[in-house]
């Protein structure tokens, strides 16, 4: 059977994560080698410290190691802190559990906290379990680089699954009571936070396909984008109705957007331009810019007579 990493234990911030990562590196502490079987999921209880390695393409070729990481029991939806994946046990509905049933330990549980002292645990609902006694399921991953793997090129992927319940968190103990684990320090570089890589690609996601904002667009609201975007696409508006461009009183943030917002007064369309198009010619031949200083004027006579 195999035994915890550690038990009766809190992780309470990511250096207590490092700390268990690197006693299993130092074989100070076990690493879980393959599933749990039945009997190792009936154990699980409040305190108890899993760290497994992932299976993958790049790791030692061993046969240790898991796809993931199962337990028998249902979890709701995950939620974020500190890096660390929070799972708040789910109370099965009586169809769920002929569909996933829970481990017998579990069941053990929900019964025995919803059994009044002198009523069977038959008659009662097992969907009664105090919100207090449920378990959470805390999880934190990291890409490991031990001194000894990095000249053969293995490269590890650990994850640290730990349970506790609200009932239960401050009977536990902490990591800095357990000699050799609380009290060594951590290498540099020997583990790196596996959701540091993905934080960074979901930044660069957000920031390259912004998503549309309440109105639609996509762009930023500013008046620059706005007279751009009619700009660009005038065929969008009917000609009969003045665009918000044309209805605007703020100062235009080019010549061109005036030059043509005066040419249109003549009966010329904008015409639709992709970008990177010259402006036709002919559009250009037929537009009256804006006067030019007398001056040059008078030089440009003189050239053409």
């Amino acid at each position: 059977m195999q035994r915890p990493t550690l038990q009766n234990v809190r992780i309470r911030s990511t250096r207590d994560a490092l700390q268990v990562f690197h006693g299993v590196a130092t074989n100070r502490l076990p690493l879980i080698t393959r599933r749990l079987d039945a009997e190792e999921r009936r154990a699980i209880s409040p305190g108890n410290v899993y760290v497994w390695e992932e299976r993958g393409a790049n790791t030692e070729p061993t046969g240790l190691g898991m796809e993931r990481w199962t337990d028998g029991m249902g979890w709701g939806p995950s939620r974020v802190r500190d890096e660390f994946l929070f799972y708040h046990q789910k109370e099965s509905d009586a169809t769920d559990d002929l569909v996933n049933p829970v481990t017998p330990w579990a069941q053990m549980m929900r019964r025995s906290a919803a059994r009044p002292p002198n009523r069977p645990f038959s008659s009662m609902d097992p969907r009664q379990l105090p919100e207090a006694e449920r378990l959470i399921k805390q999880t934190y991953s990291v890409h490991v680089s031990l001194p000894a793997d990095r000249a053969r090129g293995i490269f590890r992927k650990w994850h640290l699954t730990a349970y506790f319940s609200q009932q239960k968190l401050d009977e536990l103990n902490t990591i800095d009571n357990i000699r050799g684990i609380g009290d060594v320090p951590v290498p540099d570089g020997w583990f790196k936070s596996a959701r540091a890589g993905k934080t960074r690609r979901d930044s660069r996601n957000h920031a390259s396909n912004p998503q549309p904002s309440e109105g639609g667009s996509p762009y930023p609201s500013t008046s620059h984008s706005h007279t751009f975007a009619h700009q660009s696409s005038p065929s969008s508006h009917p000609r009969n109705q003045s665009s918000p461009h044309h209805m605007s009183t703020s100062p235009t943030p080019s010549d061109y957007s005036s030059t043509a917002s005066s040419s249109s007064s003549g009966g010329l369309s904008i015409p639709s331009i992709s970008p990177g198009k010259l402006v036709p010619l002919e559009y250009l031949q037929n537009t009256s810019g804006p006067r030019r200083d007398p001056t040059d004027e008078q030089l440009l006579r003189r050239f053409s007579s």
